[in-house]
């Protein structure tokens, strides 16, 4: 039978084949036809979306000779990744309207996505590796799109030495299991590793774990999302804190679950230690953080922590999965849309200190709601999506006996609060600095309208996402 099997990525060769046709097409419109390939990315996206729902129920398989799932997990994470984007687009768009930059913006965007969307059901490690570089490249091009803004080109140059360091030692780790298995497949990986010696198996994972932490900013390797974030425009940091993130989440569950089944290598203790450090490090440095990308980097090192709770259970768990996919969703709308009030505060005074936010509540009461109510979400203050998440993962925590790790956890909510609530006084109980209103465009209106309506809708309604997210459990081989 042949390995080539288009049916089953119809969604990747919609995102492919736009993004391959807009690249000649972002260098040659200009004008009003400028928003051309934006608009064409966004139909894109939403189309790719409808596909992908459509093969959520179907029965799970690999394909390409073993090499890509065809499962509810990848087709759940890839449904996230394409929300994530299309959100991401929007204020990208509105960001660079204007730049001649908005058709280079959107294709990056659709090569980075792609990435994303590869990785969520990869089987072999050197897929892994190239998918997790398409995402990685892509990103650099959003970050560095303006090339006479020094701030943005400092943290291109970051981003791309500590993602080649760990993407690098990542795959010299990979090259330790292939040595002990003879195979790039997880799910061979994993049956053969029984007879391995522990020793190697360990640093091998210590190799690998490097790589997969990097993308979903867990401590220690943390450091370059503040600086990025903060040197990157607003609109494209919150598109780095959210598609990378839940790419990164599925690959690493998948290779957990797959290649180190029962516990190998320990990871579970080692996730759920370093879901500590991350949530504990992420909360305690982002009170003292007066830039609102810094806060929120530093707010979304500590949301990973969180996540890393339910990865930690997930091989014993099943709720795990659900817990996280739901977790994932409700951090794509909260975080989201704070980055887009934050981008549209940018945009006005070109800087994002927390001060700019003062009166905020009285010159423009929609965004000021908005990102009081992702900041809430964010908290974990009920009816809000977030709360329903922390629930969820706390459950799933506490169902496998962390004790220790979910009061951990719970003083961590209560830290957290503290620099969530200060962006929210600024805006309603100062006087405003600043008396003109936020820029007020259709792409950032939409945008954080859906956001909001997200936050608010599965926050109330939990069923609505976990309704989708219990595919999660539908695993390949799990």
């Amino acid at each position: 039978m042949s390995c080539v099997q288009l049916w089953a990525i119809i969604p990747e060769l919609i995102i492919a084949g736009l993004g391959l046709a807009l690249v000649p097409v972002a260098g040659l419109v200009r004008g009003r036809w400028q928003q051309l390939p934006v608009w064409v990315a966004a139909v894109g996206l939403l189309t790719a979306m409808g596909f992908t729902a459509r093969m959520l129920p179907w029965q799970s398989q690999a394909v390409f000779c073993e090499t890509y799932a065809l499962d509810g997990f990848g087709h759940t994470f890839k449904l996230l990744i394409l929300l994530g984007s299309f959100l991401s687009l929007l204020p990208i768009n509105g960001h660079f309207r204007g730049t001649g930059k908005e058709g280079h913006a959107a294709v990056a965007l659709l090569f980075s996505t792609l990435g994303g969307m590869l990785v969520s059901s990869s089987l072999d490690l050197g897929l892994i590796i190239l998918f997790f570089q398409m995402l990685s490249l892509a990103s650099y091009v959003l970050v560095t799109l303006v090339r006479k803004d020094r701030r943005a080109n400092e943290a291109t140059i970051k981003y791309f030495i500590y993602a080649a360091v760990a993407l690098a030692v990542m795959a010299y780790g990979l090259t330790f299991l292939y040595g002990l298995t003879g195979s790039l497949e997880l799910r061979t990986i994993g049956q053969a590793l029984g007879g391995a010696d522990k020793l190697w198996v360990a640093v091998a994972f210590g190799m690998i774990l490097i790589g997969y932490a990097f993308e979903i900013t867990a401590v220690p390797f943390h450091f370059w999302a503040p600086d990025v974030y903060s040197g990157a425009s607003a609109p494209v940091a919150g598109y780095l804190s959210v598609v990378p993130k839940i790419a990164g989440f599925a690959a690493f569950l998948r290779f957990l679950l797959l290649a180190l089944p029962d516990g190998m290598a320990a990871w579970p203790l080692t996730v759920a230690v370093l879901a500590a450090l991350t949530m504990t490090l992420g909360n305690l440095a982002a009170l003292r953080q007066t830039q609102l990308k810094k806060l929120l980097a530093y707010s979304s090192i500590a949301q990973a922590g969180y996540v890393l709770m339910a990865v930690a259970v997930a091989g014993r768990v099943e709720s795990a999965f659900s817990a996280t996919g739901y977790y994932l969703a409700a951090y794509l709308f909260m975080n989201l849309g704070a980055f887009v009030v934050v981008a549209q505060l940018e945009r006005l005074t070109g800087v994002d200190h927390i001060n700019g936010l003062r009166g905020l509540g009285r010159r423009a009461p929609f965004p000021a709601l908005a990102l009081a109510l992702s900041l809430l979400s964010l908290a974990g203050v009920p009816p809000l999506a977030g709360f329903a998440g922390k629930v969820l993962l706390l459950e799933a925590t506490l169902s496998a006996g962390l004790i220790w790790l979910v009061v951990l956890a719970a003083m961590n909510f209560a830290v957290a609060l503290y620099y969530y609530l200060t962006p929210i006084i600024e805006m309603y109980l100062k006087e405003p600095e600043v008396q003109s209103p936020l820029p007020n465009r259709p792409s950032y209106t939409i945008s954080l309208s859906v956001s909001v309506l997200g936050t608010l809708l599965i926050g109330i309604f939990p069923s609505l996402a976990l309704a989708v997210t219990r595919f999660l459990e539908e695993f390949l081989g799990g």
